[in-house]
Formats: structure tokens, C-alpha cells, sequence
């Protein structure tokens, strides 16, 4: 029988096991899945708990968990994908105008008074010109295939002529005008079959709302369900049935100051854009070794160091100590001392306590229907400060618990010399202190903006070619410093003189701040992660709102290392050289 890898028990061969990868799985199995793994958690519930069968009732809850939002993610993607099929089903629908009469057979030959049937055929008129491949514009900017263009592909002339339209424009037919919003049912819950016309905009709202009140419980895995598409009618449709001198009537009628674009363009008006702009990046987060912390906290003892048991100095009363020839006849003849003995002290013991950050996003049921972008890109914004709040937390509890050394340098001596000199003085210091390995790595922490310091600097040169310096090359000076740098993009920024400020930069800081300490110093722990998603109760639905996302994580920063240092350096981004221009000893 299998042994439990957590818990060492006994495990049977039929007991359930979550694969490693789901994508690959069924729907049917995996609703078998998740069958088997209430069904096994329910027997050890009922059973009673022990501490085997605690770990296995976790390692149920997660698999259960895992297994059914992989099942919510399937429901998700087919719910977007019928929504989407609706759109573009309404897209087709919008194009379709009545069929052409068949022509009428024309007579043959032979049926044609005088006609014989040796008199040879007339010629052949010249095929028109296939279809461009290129999609055809419509009335509100989109694009449509299989049709021909109503300009030549590729032809650079902005202000298009009513000549070139006509020449390219295809066969008449425009469907019929109708100003009316089309809204039709997109699921049964609705309370009408898919495709049913939704009448009134009122209807609509109520019909959102009665839903969104009813909708349970998610308990993590949100269920978007659309209720109504809404199909747009253009006033101008260019296909390929449009006829030269209807290309120009319809144009015509778009021709006026209120829809013109200043190049002249297709002259239709705007087409709304439901995307957001959205540039934010969760990079230069601080990197720090993580571990799992279960009861809220860690204990652990203060390390010594070298630095606690050895002052450098050497006497008979010291340890280490020195004994010497003459302090051997002193102790024979009873006027020395003894060579002492130091006990192991009892250590000092640290706590630390988990700190929780979290977020909470309340949306209204109506808004998320008729624009969930809305929702989805508050939310992409809103976890993206949350990494950056946890980020700059991070970064204030290691400042807190680091030795600030103060300035080091003279003002007015560059940047990148006395930046690579500070940090190589302050490894070298700091290694000697706590008797470390000449090329023991360190970690320095710097802001990300100094790489933009060092190169302004450096640009400033004379005699050199210092423009082209890149990443890769500054990494490599600190490297050679035995140091490993992390830029981070939370720390000295976002404040007066210092870049990200509301009022924009004008000029480098004057001063940059370095934390220096071994590897291993600052760990992370990581607790709870709580991620609640969609939540309804009575109170939000009494408003018509729902909780869209609730999300809590909980860390703390732990200084298990001897010391970790801070110091000031001053920068100056003007190209000075060394000795050429102090006037006192530097870096």
C-alpha cells in the first residue's frame, strides 16, 4: 500500500489523486474528478479528525479547489465564446439584402429569326476584375471581408475622390434604414428563447437586474452570463452591390463639417472605443528568499556574528587570547593569571508577525453587464497597485531594519565613479567586519532610475565614446565588484525632486540611497492567500452591486542576517573625471 508523502500514512490504491495537468482532461472526467474528491473528503470528515487525516483533508480541499477552476475556466470560455457568436451573427445579419431576380434566359441562336446556328458567337465581354483581397471599410470603421474595396488597396492619397469610390464601388442594394436599437435575448434566462427581441430599454434593465439579484453564491469562481445582445444598424453599408451613383448619394449625405475628418477620410462618424489604455508593468518588485508561514509568525534567535566575539585585540585575558613565555613564568610563580574561558551565551529570539494586504472592488450589476470592460481594466489596475503597495511595504521594513552609515563621497564628482567606488568600499568594509570571503557575493539594492545616472554621466565625457552604454555593461562594472544589484522601481521615486512625481522630472537626483547586506539577511514569509473573487450578499444586492473581487495575501520581512546597511551617495550627472577636477581625496 502507497505511503502519504506529507503525512507518512497509509494510503489505499483507489484513493483519489489529482493529476499534474488538467488541460489534457475532459469535461466528464473531470466532473468525475471532482466527484471523487467530495466524495472521499465527506467519508474523512464524517470520520472524525486526526492529524493524518487533517493533511489529507487539506490536500482534498486544494485538489477540489484546483479541479473546479478548471471547471469555472472551461464554463467561462464557452459562456464568452456563445457571446461572441451572437456578435458576430448580428455583424452577418446586418449585411443580408434580398437575393437578385435570376436575369432572363436569353434565346438561343437557333430561336432567333435569321439567326443560323453556324454564325459564329459574339465576343465575349471582358471578365470583371476579381475582387481585391483587401477588406472593405463600412459605415463604422470595421473592416469586412470578401468584399471589394470601395479605394484601391495601397493607394497613399488621404482626401479620396468621389470618382475613385465610384470606379472601385460595386452593385446597388443597401438594406433598408432602420433607427431603431435591436436587442435581442442572448440566453434562456432572459425569460425568452435566444434571439427573442427585447422591446423596451426598460424591459432590458429589468431584466439585468431580476437576474443579477438571483445569481448565488460563487465562492471564487465568478459566472459572467450574458443576457441580451445588442445589434448596431448603420446608416451606410457599402457591399458589393452597391452601384457608383449610390456610393456618391450616400457619401453626399456624410459630407458635412459635424462628421468630416480634417484629411477628408472616409467621412463616417467616429466608431466608439470600449478599450482601455493600459501600460502598467509589475517589474523591479523586490526579489528576497520566500518561505511558508503557518501560525501567523516566525520566532527565530539573533544570530552572532564575528563581529560580537572577536574585537581584534589579543591578551592573556582575552578570547581568543595570546599567551606569551613571560605570561607562562608569571602563572608558575603565582604572579600571572589564567588562560580564561568564555560560555555559549543564550540567544535573543526575534518575532515577526504576518501583515495582510488586501483589495476590494465593488461594481455595479448593471454596469458590469453592459461593460465589463469597465470592470476588467479597474481590476488589472487595482492588482497591479497591490503589488506595487506590497513592493513598497517590503522595501520600508528593510530600510527600517537597516544601519544607516550617512554620506559617503564629496559632492560634485560625477556619478558613475563615486556610485561603483561607494559600493565597492562598503562590500569590502562589510565582508572584513563579519569575516567573510574576499569574493563573497552581496546584495546591494539600488533605483531603477540609476542606470539612467550612470549613462548621463558617462554621455558627458569628453574624449570618449561613451554613448552607446547599455544595461548589460553596467551590470557587468557591478559584477566585477563581487555585488549582485537589484534595481527596483518602488523606492525614491514618486516623491519631490525624484522621478515619478507628480510634477515631471527635470533633472536627475542629486543623491542616491544603496542598502548593502549579505545574501540570506532578508527572507520573506509568505501566509494565507485569500482570493474570494465574486461575492453576493443581501446588503450589495439591496443596491444592485456585487463585490467583483476581494483578494487578501499576508508577508512579513524578516531580517534573519547579521546587519544590513544603508548609505547616501552623492551623484552628479556632469561628466567630471577623477582627478582632473577634485580637490580632495574621493572615491
Amino acid at each position: 500500500m502507497p505511503i502519504h508523502e506529507h503525512t507518512g500514512a497509509q494510503v489505499s490504491e483507489d484513493a483519489f489523486r489529482l493529476p499534474e495537468d488538467l488541460t489534457g482532461i475532459s469535461d466528464e472526467e473531470l466532473a468525475s474528478l471532482h466527484e471523487r474528491a467530495v466524495a472521499e473528503f465527506t467519508e474523512i470528515y464524517e470520520a472524525g479528525a486526526t492529524t493524518e487525516s487533517l493533511a489529507r483533508a487539506n490536500e482534498l480541499a486544494d485538489a477540489i479547489e484546483k479541479v473546479s477552476g478548471e471547471r469555472g475556466t472551461r464554463a467561462q470560455a464557452v459562456t464568452e465564446a456563445a457571446e461572441r457568436f451572437e456578435q458576430l451573427r448580428g455583424r452577418v445579419q446586418a449585411t443580408q439584402v434580398p437575393d437578385e431576380p435570376d436575369p432572363a434566359p436569353q434565346p438561343k441562336p437557333e430561336d432567333v429569326p435569321g439567326g443560323g446556328g453556324d454564325e459564329p458567337e459574339p465576343p465575349a465581354e471582358p471578365a470583371e476584375p476579381a475582387p481585391s483581397q483587401e477588406p472593405a471599410l463600412v459605415a463604422d470603421g470595421r473592416r469586412k471581408t470578401n468584399v471589394r474595396d470601395v479605394v484601391k488597396s495601397g493607394t497613399s492619397n488621404l482626401n479620396a475622390r468621389l470618382s475613385d469610390a465610384a470606379r472601385y464601388a460595386p452593385n446597388p442594394r443597401v438594406p433598408e434604414r432602420n433607427d431603431d436599437l435591436v436587442i435581442t435575448a442572448a440566453t434562456p434566462t432572459a425569460g425568452a428563447p435566444i434571439g427573442t427581441r427585447i422591446d423596451t430599454m426598460d424591459r432590458l434593465i429589468k431584466t439585468i437586474a431580476n437576474y443579477a439579484k438571483g445569481t448565488a453564491i460563487t465562492h471564487g469562481q465568478p459566472n459572467y452570463v450574458p443576457l441580451a445582445s445588442i445589434q448596431n444598424n448603420f446608416d451606410v453599408v457599402l457591399s458589393d452591390r452597391t452601384s457608383p451613383a449610390e456610393v456618391e448619394e450616400k457619401l453626399k449625405a456624410l459630407t458635412n463639417p459635424d462628421v468630416l475628418v480634417a484629411a477628408g477620410g472616409w467621412c463616417a462618424p467616429p466608431q466608439i472605443r470600449y478599450d482601455f489604455f493600459d501600460v502598467t508593468c509589475e517589474d523591479g518588485l523586490i526579489d528576497l528568499p520566500t518561505i511558508g508561514i503557518e501560525r501567523g509568525g516566525i520566532t527565530f534567535p539573533v544570530s552572532p556574528s564575528l563581529a560580537d566575539v572577536f574585537d581584534g585585540t589579543f591578551t592573556n585575558g582575552t578570547v581568543p587570547w595570546v599567551w606569551t613565555n613571560n605570561d607562562d613564568i608569571a602563572a608558575a610563580t603565582g604572579g600571572g593569571g589564567t588562560k580564561p574561558c568564555v560560555r555559549v551565551p543564550c540567544p535573543d529570539f526575534e518575532t515577526v508577525l504576518l501583515e495582510c494586504y488586501g483589495i476590494c472592488l465593488t461594481a455595479g450589476n448593471l454596469t458590469d453587464a453592459a461593460y465589463p470592460e469597465a470592470t476588467r481594466n479597474y481590476l488589472r489596475l487595482l492588482m497591479a497597485a497591490l503589488e506595487r503597495a506590497m513592493n513598497i511595504r517590503y522595501l520600508a521594513q528593510m530600510v527600517a531594519q537597516s544601519t544607516n552609515v550617512g554620506t559617503i563621497g564629496a559632492a560634485g564628482s560625477g556619478a558613475a565613479a563615486p556610485l561603483l567606488g561607494a559600493v565597492e568600499l562598503a562590500a569590502i568594509d562589510y565582508r572584513i567586519r563579519y569575516g567573510m570571503c574576499r569574493d563573497a557575493i552581496l546584495e546591494v539594492i539600488l533605483p531603477s532610475w540609476v542606470q539612467g545616472v550612470i549613462r548621463s554621466d558617462l554621455a558627458k565625457r569628453t574624449g570618449v565614446n561613451l554613448l552607446d552604454v547599455t544595461n548589460e555593461m553596467i551590470a557587468d562594472w557591478f559584477d566585477t565588484r563581487r555585488v549582485r544589484v537589484q534595481l527596483v522601481t518602488d523606492w525614491q521615486v514618486r516623491a519631490t525632486g525624484l522621478p515619478g512625481f507628480s510634477t515631471p522630472a527635470t533633472a536627475w537626483p542629486t543623491t542616491v540611497d544603496f542598502l548593502l547586506f549579505a545574501a540570506g539577511t532578508f527572507v520573506r514569509g509568505n501566509g494565507m492567500s485569500l482570493d474570494l473573487g465574486v461575492v453576493r450578499d443581501s446588503t450589495l444586492n439591496a443596491t444592485n452591486d456585487f463585490t467583483a473581487a476581494w483578494a487578501e495575501q499576508c508577508h512579513l520581512i524578516a531580517k534573519l542576517g547579521h546587519e544590513s546597511r544603508m548609505y547616501t551617495v552623492n551623484i552628479c550627472t556632469d561628466g567630471t573625471t577623477g582627478a582632473a577636477d577634485l580637490t580632495a581625496c574621493g572615491l
